[in-house]
């Protein structure tokens, strides 16, 4: 009898404030790969429960709060789950039955969900939403360069492309870009918009291959997720500042339904990029002069009380010129890229900070002027060009970045084409007093080093890729015998060493 009210009082204090995610399918109804989906789209993650030990003899287990499992049980998107399941089920007896009208009628009653409410219940206001617009940004511009596939459907690109471009001109319009970075993995970027640093990475524009070890469902489930996060920020952000939303470049563009296009076929980046070289012309005259206005600090003149306020002053109006005067760093200057430099990056940085760019209309659409062209003032180049124009400077791509991470025009002479480029830092490194900014410096030059060393291997056809391989190898095996023998040899030298230092104190003992 005193067993069982032992065996009592244990369940009563084992705790309730967590459940195992088997306790969370049961209660929820849903298999794992819904109740993943789930807890990705409503923010839910896995937490440590206490006293694990000591309750449980299994550590493999995965704990959910309680409260979170109750607060997923009252979401509509689990009964649009339910719904699909039994749409599988019946999709599954029609093809049996080889009815091909039962088939297409249940496809055209396919269950779907909308991301709205949830979107608006984890970000009340548009200054929460552009705290998380990290990740979104990033995943968007993934997602906008893979092509269609089974795991990709087309229409979740389309989105990305479309979102990644229209928050770009966004960029531009407003120039509210700051920081701007090339690594190995991509191009970083950072922009402030509305008091908020964003800093978002755009990938390399190679294609891209499908990775086996990547889960491409759990991928789509965030980029869903992230995408209906960017139609709600863009639009709050275009509408704030009186543009006209949806942009006219996506006017021009007519999703005709009636034509047939071959989905191999489908490649819109030539157009993306014609299209952030032209100016958003969708504001009205009487907006404009109320954002000019609003944009500008109030010339008034008062009396100042002390020399404190006038040196309080004349600092913020010093910020406000530094940053227009960033804003404004390539007013005035038109440059051509050729065609062997990535246009997308270097044409939306332009851009960004108030300069003309061109390209050669043959090849790509979207050129507003000539090679030709005498006010020219920069051709970014990657490789010697045969015929050459006097009235210009034919730099290198890296000029552009490092002249905006230094805000300023860094001299030309350092970035022409055979010089050996400066190393490319980081802007993103804060350096603090009495840190050594100078070994960091020298850290950062290594690194860029090993980064274009591993970039140039990545680029190697596989015929030289095996071939290096090979070289590599052979190299860091006779490094280990290098070493094998130079530890060899200190060991010899020590032990000659010590038997030399014994034998002169065992000579001094027999003398003494």
């Amino acid at each position: 009898m005193a067993r069982n009210i032992k065996g009592k009082k244990a369940l009563k204090k084992r705790p309730t404030a967590y459940m195992t995610r088997s306790e969370a399918l049961q209660k929820l109804q849903l298999s794992l790969k819904d109740f993943r989906r789930l807890c990705i789209l409503k923010g839910v993650y896995p937490v440590e429960a206490k006293k694990t030990k000591s309750q449980n003899t299994s550590h493999t287990k995965t704990y959910y709060l309680r409260k979170d499992i109750l607060y997923l049980s009252h979401e509509p998107i689990i009964w649009r789950f339910w719904d699909f399941k039994i749409f599988m089920k019946r999709m599954a007896k029609a093809k049996g039955r080889r009815d091909k009208e039962w088939i297409q009628r249940i496809r055209e009653n396919k269950p779907f969900y909308k991301l709205d409410h949830i979107v608006k219940e984890r970000y009340p206001t548009i200054i929460d939403a552009l705290r998380d617009m990290d990740d979104a940004l990033s995943m968007g511009f993934l997602y906008a360069m893979f092509g269609k596939s089974k795991s990709l459907p087309l229409e979740l690109i389309e989105l990305s492309r479309r979102f990644t471009l229209e928050f770009m001109y966004y960029v531009m319009e407003t120039k509210s870009l700051r920081k701007c970075f090339i690594s190995i993995k991509g191009y970083y970027y950072e922009a402030n918009i509305m008091g908020q640093t964003i800093r978002w990475i755009v990938p390399h524009q190679f294609v891209m291959k499908r990775v086996p070890d990547v889960d491409f469902q759990v991928m789509k489930t965030f980029t869903e997720f992230y995408v209906t996060l960017l139609g709600f920020v863009i639009y709050k952000l275009y509408v704030s500042n009186s543009f006209i939303y949806p942009p006219k470049f996506f006017e021009n563009k007519n999703i005709k339904e009636d034509e047939e296009k071959s989905e191999d076929e489908y490649d819109d980046s030539d157009e993306i990029i014609a299209a952030l070289n032209h100016p958003l012309i969708n504001r009205n005259e009487s907006d404009n002069q109320i954002l000019d206005e609003q944009s500008k600090i109030d010339n008034f003149e008062t009396e100042l009380a002390n020399d404190d306020d006038e040196i309080k002053f004349g600092s913020s109006v010093m910020t406000f010129h530094q940053l227009q005067k960033l804003q404004n760093l390539f007013a005035g200057l038109k440059f051509f890229i050729n065609r062997e430099v990535p246009r997308e990056a270097l044409c939306f940085v332009i851009r960004s900070f108030s300069g003309q760019v061109s390209w050669d209309r043959n090849l790509f659409n979207g050129a507003t002027f000539n090679e030709d062209d005498e006010s020219i003032t920069h051709q970014i180049v990657d490789r010697e060009i045969p015929k050459r124009f006097v009235n210009r400077y034919y730099i290198q791509p890296q000029w552009i970045f490092d002249s905006i991470n230094s805000r300023k025009l860094l001299p030309v002479q350092n970035y022409f084409i055979g010089t050996k480029l400066p190393p490319h830092l980081s802007p993103f490194v804060e350096e603090k007093v009495g840190k050594p900014i100078e070994m960091n410096r020298f850290k950062q030059s290594k690194q860029k080093q090993d980064e274009e060393k591993r970039l140039r291997v990545m680029m190697m056809p596989k015929k030289r890729k095996k071939l290096y391989d090979l070289i590599i190898k052979s190299q860091k095996k006779q490094n280990r015998e290098t070493e094998r023998l130079q530890r060899k040899r200190q060991d010899y030298d020590e032990r000659q060493r010590r038997q030399q230092k014994s034998a002169v104190n065992n000579k001094k003992m027999k003398q003494n």
